[in-house]
């Protein structure tokens, strides 16, 4: 049985066709494509019929390559979402990068908390534009958008039904909305109440493996299969967090791309004073599980360095930059990834630049000087927030599980176990979309449970373990950012 991961990151976008037979995974990219908001009428937006097109395409290359898709399921990151009247998308969803759509978010916290939005949520996640200020955003500045909108549905079940499938929710992307009751999994109804917010667009929330749909062969040229669209865990992360092979108690993971995301599985959700101070939230995912995390900025640093070189004559191919950050002295400049001057507009790498001078640090002159301070400075921050979120939670892992596109970075791998001081172990570099075809997979009866899947996953991939390496070194790193980060980090 064919299923299709459709994993929609912040940056590109991934068709995938996995299958499980014989207690093994076999998982084929059939088509890369990319994925950012684009600017349209000075507003950050998804471009989803550019994005459908893009789909539609690799479906087409799945059954040119002589398969059948048998089940679908779509994820994304989260947050985003679309409004529909009469089965109708309203306007292109913003995305969560649009800074306008903070302009009311005073107004949110004059009538509410970030504590008691955090109690009634557990969602504490300050630097990205949660649905819920979007929400409110578009009912203070555009009211009669929401007024003509039947229902609110987040971006993967708003792919999937372009597809075919009914407008729908998921429990793993609901739960990052800042709108959902962590501790019941229903819409967290007072809050939205005290904020005067509607609730009749906010749709039942459906299980995992819901069957919601069919392909709609009438619709997308060239592509016959009538496969049945499911809901897998639809939340990027969620699904990242599924695809790890994590067992025992050995349950901490960093999940990288354009975010990093580091946490821990839980059994409950963590809403301490020390929780909320940290910073950290509560997303709901697989099987009753809590993903007791904090994110960190990622790739998307790189990323968008890449992007100006890109438009000079330096090589910005990946590995002669991560050959070139090899190379410069260490004990180079050192950022927070987090700070706020690092966002989708300006010039990257003048903004780091400019960091390094304003914290009476040596500016990096070579874009392998660059690359290795992005990469340091990833690697530390995301260290000292796994460690404060394992006190939190008062558990911790043996080893740390890195899922995504970093599994290919050996350099950022081998820097980030040195900063923890203890072992990295790498599973699938895909591992949203495995998290995406384990749930597809469970729904069909291809395997019994996620834990199954999981030994199914470790069994199949050839994955690498860092161990820690030059640790008086990474004792005075950490020292050097803690000086730059808040007093808390201290």
């Amino acid at each position: 049985m064919n299923h299709v991961a459709v994993d929609l990151g912040a940056s590109g976008g991934k068709i995938l066709r996995g299958t499980i037979a014989n207690g093994t995974l076999d998982l084929e990219t059939v088509h890369r494509f990319e994925n950012r908001p684009i600017e349209r009428d000075e507003r950050y937006v998804w471009d989803v019929d550019s994005l459908i097109r893009s789909i539609v395409e690799g479906l087409e290359n799945v059954e040119s390559a002589g398969e059948t898709i048998d089940t679908l399921g779509v994820d994304t990151w989260g947050v985003d979402f679309g409004l529909y009247a009469d089965g109708e998308l309203l306007c292109d969803p913003y995305a969560y990068r649009d800074p306008t759509l903070e302009s009311t978010l005073d107004d949110v916290l004059e009538t509410v908390s970030k504590r008691e939005i955090f109690e009634a949520t557990g969602i504490n996640h300050w630097n990205v534009t949660n649905t819920l200020w979007q929400y409110h955003y578009l009912w203070q500045e555009e009211p009669e958008i929401v007024e003509e909108a039947d229902s609110m549905v987040m971006m993967p079940q708003v792919i999937a039904e372009r597809l075919g499938a009914d407008p729908s929710s998921e429990l793993t992307i609901a739960s990052t909305t800042q709108m959902l009751d962590p501790e019941t999994g229903e819409w967290a109804s007072d809050l939205l109440d005290r904020l005067d917010l509607p609730r009749e667009l906010l749709p039942e929330i459906s299980d995992i493996g819901s069957s919601i749909g069919t392909l709609r062969t009438d619709a997308l040229s060239d592509v016959d299969s009538e496969a049945e669209i499911l809901l897998p865990v639809s939340h990027d992360t969620g699904a990242a967090v599924t695809g790890l092979p994590l067992s025992g108690t050995d349950r901490t993971f960093l999940s990288t791309g354009t975010w990093f995301v580091s946490g821990i599985e839980v059994d409950e959700p963590i809403l301490t004073d020390d929780a909320f101070e940290f910073g950290a939230s509560n997303e709901l995912g697989i099987d009753g599980s809590v993903r007791f995390l904090k994110n960190v900025t990622g790739f998307f640093l790189f990323e968008e360095c890449r992007k100006i070189w890109a438009d000079s004559d330096v090589d910005h191919s990946y590995d002669t930059l991560i050959r070139e950050a090899r190379s410069p002295e260490r004990d180079g400049p050192l950022i927070d990834p987090d700070d706020d001057r690092f966002s989708i507009e300006g010039d990257m790498v003048e903004d780091v630049g400019a960091y390094c001078r304003e914290t009476d640090q040596s500016v990096p002159g070579s874009a392998g000087e660059v690359t290795r301070s992005i990469f340091e400075s990833l690697a530390v921050k995301t260290a000292l927030t796994i460690e404060r979120l394992e006190s939190i939670a008062g558990t911790d892992s043996d080893v740390v599980y890195l899922g995504g596109g970093g599994v290919r970075n050996e350099l950022f791998c081998q820097m980030l176990a040195s900063a923890l001081g203890r072992p990295v172990r790498t599973g699938p570099v895909e591992s949203t979309a495995v998290g995406n075809v384990l749930s597809q997979a469970e729904a069909t009866g291809r395997i019994v449970s996620i834990e199954a899947g999981r030994e199914v996953v470790e069994s199949s991939i050839d994955g690498s373990e860092f161990t820690p390496q030059d640790e008086t070194y990474w004792d005075s790193r950490r020292k050097d950012l803690r000086s730059l980060l808040e007093d808390d980090w201290a």
